[in-house]
């Protein structure tokens, strides 16, 4: 019972934790590209548009993602996961980077 109690215990401080030095994630507009700044340095302009994302990589290539799974998008080699605030790009076999927009 014990550790039933201290497993929910950790869950709520964890719901509640937030990285104070981290700013809050702007307000997105619900439509349109939304710009992306990737902890790798790439910068992403993005537009959702139903079963596909737009993608425009600042400084390279331009390319439409098919749907591939909810919130996921992807040709094989390029793929971007998530929506808003949040997402994940990927490059071939590479680890997904993080990346924020606003």
């Amino acid at each position: 019972m014990h550790k039933l109690i201290a497993a929910a215990s950790l869950l709520a401080l964890a719901a509640c934790s937030t990285n104070p030095f981290e700013p809050p994630a702007p307000d997105l507009p619900p439509t349109g590209p939304i710009a992306y700044t990737c902890a790798d340095g790439t910068q992403l302009m993005v537009d959702y548009q139903g079963a596909e994302a737009r993608v425009a990589i600042i400084g390279g290539p331009s390319m439409v993602l098919p749907s591939a799974g909810e919130n996921y998008y992807s040709n094989g080699r390029y793929a971007v996961r998530g929506a808003g605030a949040n997402a994940q790009w990927e490059v071939g076999r590479a680890a997904p980077v993080s990346c924020r927009g606003g």
